[in-house]
């Protein structure tokens, strides 16, 4: 089970210790928890291929780099 949390900068400190002292919980900073897993990785890398395949069949339009650029 994941549980986020919003604690006051004040309490975050000692809270963090206790909690630490439980040998059930895993802490994950906000980095770790904003990095994609491996799966998440691959299941991109393959809808960006099928895509591909799709748009080679002739079933899917890609948008040019220039189209891509002006939206930005």
């Amino acid at each position: 089970m994941k549980i986020t949390l919003e604690i006051k900068d004040t309490k975050a400190s000692a809270f963090l210790n206790f909690i630490k002292s439980l040998d059930f919980i895993q802490i994950k900073t906000q980095e770790e928890l904003d990095e994609p897993t491996k799966e998440e990785i691959l299941e991109n890398i393959a809808a960006g291929l099928h895509e591909v395949k799709e748009h080679e069949a002739g079933n899917l339009k890609l948008k040019s780099a220039r189209e891509f650029l002006d939206e930005l």
